[in-house]
């Protein structure tokens, strides 16, 4: 039995050895092992397959909709949407009036404002169609605006071009076009 004994504790002491040689051999390069991550860049908020509704008196005005939806307080609160938005207004009987696509977007609630950018895409239930690089929405003041191209297109095929950007209330109903180009049909307006 203690020769058994003594096999078994030989045994321990060559895999001891083993690792201590093995192990002392090695020195980390502490050059390569990198700092944890400043965790007040993080989200406070990640959301995956986001859906929100806006009501207002029960009434479904805006559906949005996002793979991610991250919220930074670092940042004042910002909700960031980094794999697009997509967002469509209804009417009172619940039929889309509009709808807005775009690939990134930003809402800075202290502003009221949110910024749209990357392949920005409105469409109106008449047919008419906007196109940007970038859009914002200012809640306050009930205005769209770009300071960027923009593109509209209306069912007819009058295409409108600001170059220097536009200015628009929330129904299209009055705006501005800044350095304008394109084909422009005065005796319509379907936008």
């Amino acid at each position: 039995m203690k020769t058994h004994f003594l096999k078994q504790t030989t045994s321990v002491v060559k895999w001891f050895v083993f690792l201590f040689l093995l192990s002392s051999g090695c020195k980390p390069d502490l050059s390569k092992i990198r700092p944890p991550a400043d965790i007040s860049n993080l989200p406070q908020l990640s959301v995956t397959n986001y859906h929100s509704y806006y009501k207002i008196s029960s009434k479904l005005k805006a559906e949005a909709t996002s793979p991610l939806m991250e919220k930074f307080k670092k940042k004042k609160n910002e909700v960031v949407f980094p794999q697009g938005l997509n967002i469509k207004f209804y009417d009172d009987v619940f039929n889309i009036t509009t709808s807005l696509n775009c690939k990134y977007a930003v809402n800075y609630p202290s502003k009221m404002l949110w910024k749209f950018s990357d392949d920005v895409v409105v469409k109106n239930y008449r047919g008419g169609m906007l196109k940007t690089q970038e859009l914002f929405f200012d809640q306050k003041n009930q205005k769209i605006y770009s300071v960027k191209f923009v593109e509209v297109t209306d069912p007819e095929g009058t295409v409108i071009r600001g170059k220097g950007g536009f200015e628009a209330n929330m129904d299209f109903s009055v705006y501005e076009f800044k350095n304008v180009d394109g084909m422009i049909n005065m005796q319509k307006s379907s936008w």
